[in-house]
């Protein structure tokens, strides 16, 4: 039981979208209560995800073609391999979340939720006073702790009518390949989790048979040089959103007490 509030539309006291979703279009002008968690093992990064036009347009569901849904997933892929390898520094990942809605409250949202909320307080710390590109980042606890629960199910399944501006999550595609890679690597890189994984979780797979290899991705140099050709293209192109700067490639973060960047164009 999660105390019985913000739970659904009757609750005429607690907002039943910011329970659920963590963000409310009506902001801090909502006539029911926000209840902000004071911890909490998922954290929000609003607004971190620098959509492509080829996204908006395919979030909006506005013409497209394949190429132009190629480039959007490519590039969200590369961002989600890069913002789980950062936030996986401060704790073990359970699952990572890139919304594609185009509503003000939510666009370009990232949702962290790790095993433990000694985790997120360790993100929360670690990522305050830095920036990503020109923005500065401002995490923050979220009641989110079901993403089942708060996202669409209508875009998921067959088709959401409303589109980019439903207020449920549309989260975007990531492969369950790549999901998997980025577990087995995180693990790799910090043996020290491993005591406090689930030990029914299903065993690593065998390596593949020779042949059944898959095409080999960039490496993490190639990657940062293909977003940071995106992130140049953004910053030509007119901006989607005026309000939403276009950020650079997370290894570019500043240290907490470092030089403020230049505002974006």
């Amino acid at each position: 039981d999660r105390g019985g509030f913000g739970t659904s539309e009757e609750d005429r006291v607690n907002c039943p979208f910011y329970f659920k979703i963590g963000a409310c279009r009506n902001g801090d002008r909502c006539n029911r209560n926000h209840i902000r968690p004071e911890r909490s093992s998922t954290l929000l990064l609003p607004h971190l995800y620098p959509n492509l036009a080829e996204a908006m347009s395919i979030a909006n569901d506005e013409e497209w073609d394949d190429d132009m849904y190629s480039k959007a997933q490519d590039h969200v892929e590369y961002f989600y391999e890069d913002i789980f390898q950062e936030l996986a520094t401060y704790g073990e990942v359970e699952d990572l979340v890139v919304l594609d809605n185009v509503s003000d409250h939510m666009i370009g949202n990232v949702y962290c939720k790790y095993f433990k909320e000694e985790a997120a307080e360790n993100a929360m710390k670690g990522l305050a006073h830095r920036f990503y590109g020109a923005r500065l980042l401002q995490p923050e606890y979220t009641p989110v702790t079901d993403f089942r629960e708060a996202r669409c199910r209508a875009f998921h399944e067959t088709r959401c009518a409303r589109g980019g501006l439903c207020n449920f999550m549309h989260v975007k595609h990531i492969p369950r390949a790549v999901k998997r890679r980025l577990v087995r690597e995180m693990y790799d890189a910090h043996p020290e989790y491993a005591p406090f994984r689930d030990r029914e979780r299903s065993p690593r797979r065998e390596k593949p048979e020779a042949g059944d290899e898959k095409p080999k991705r960039p490496s993490t140099p190639e990657r940062k040089a293909m977003i940071a050709q995106w992130t140049k293209d953004l910053r030509i192109a007119q901006p989607i959103v005026p309000a939403m700067p276009a950020p650079a490639q997370l290894p570019a973060l500043a240290p907490p007490g470092g030089p403020t960047p230049p505002p974006p164009p």
